[in-house]
């Protein structure tokens, strides 16, 4: 199995996140904009309209030192999501959040921001601590 390929038990949102979102099923989406990026390439096209109704809910922040664009979308009263979503790329960018969190434990954040399930998320761990192993003794 390819480091993409995802084990049984993860269900990808990927290209599903709108449709999940406007059934109430998914209640935060990221992408993340390298500069020279269309929204055909991030993925979130579709979203502008649910934003402007105010359906969706969307917040930007431009990582200043790479000139990547991160668009957060949630749904509403979900915005909290997208603040601590914030606020733990921050820490990491700056170092801080491995201080206080493994690996494990921010792939446990984020999996629990975006929606996905304890069992889904817990399998994602073993699967990307199944990887380390492997690569480790490919070293």
């Amino acid at each position: 199995m390819s480091k993409r390929t995802l084990p049984p038990g993860i269900g990808p949102h990927n290209g599903r996140e709108l449709e999940l979102m406007l059934q109430g099923d998914k209640p935060m989406a990221l992408f993340q904009a390298e500069p020279g990026m269309d929204t055909e390439d991030i993925g979130d096209a579709d979203f502008e309209p649910f934003v402007k109704d105010g359906r969706i809910l969307r917040f930007t922040t431009i990582d200043s030192g790479t000139s990547v664009e991160e668009r957060r979308y949630c749904l509403p009263t979900e915005e909290w999501r997208c603040k601590l979503s914030l606020l733990i790329s921050l820490m990491c960018r700056s170092g801080e959040a491995f201080d206080v969190f493994t690996s494990n434990d921010l792939a446990r954040l984020e999996g629990t921001l975006l929606g996905y399930s304890k069992e889904e998320i817990e399998t994602f761990v073993a699967h990307a601590a199944s990887l380390k192993l492997l690569n480790s003794s490919m070293d």
